[in-house]
């Protein structure tokens, strides 16, 4: 039940989800899910509405292989599962030093108004993992 308190903590807080109150009776959460190549640390489903993956990103990570990868792979599951929203959270030891980088790709690669992207320091998802 602690986890499920703090994964939901961490969405609204962290990730500023604004889902009502009873689309958090259900979590449900995968750990270490194969995406091609990648491995998404946590899949996390919200009330069958809103689909979050967290990955942990490297240094040597190379953006423009990893995040298109992620952001099909997330759309595709969100809409054959009928959720409202994805959220991927790509997980960093240091923001700043990536995080425009990969926002600016992110614009220039994602036409979907109902995917977002959160780069989030590592020590922050922990609450969620």
């Amino acid at each position: 039940m602690e986890e499920k308190k703090a994964i939901k903590e961490f969405v609204q807080k962290t990730l500023g989800c604004g889902c009502p109150e009873e689309v958090f009776k259900i979590i449900e959460c995968q750990d270490n899910i194969q995406c091609g190549d990648l491995i998404v640390r946590r899949k996390i489903n919200i009330g069958n509405r809103l689909l979050v993956y967290i990955f942990d990103l490297s240094k040597n990570a190379i953006l423009t292989e990893i995040l298109p990868l992620l952001l099909e792979s997330g759309k595709e599951e969100r809409d054959n599962n009928r959720y409202n929203r994805f959220r991927l959270v790509l997980s960093v030891d240091n923001v700043g030093s990536i995080e425009r980088t990969v926002f600016d790709l992110f614009n220039k690669i994602n036409t979907d108004e109902k995917i977002h992207l959160h780069v989030i320091e590592k020590k922050l998802c922990k609450i969620a993992l």
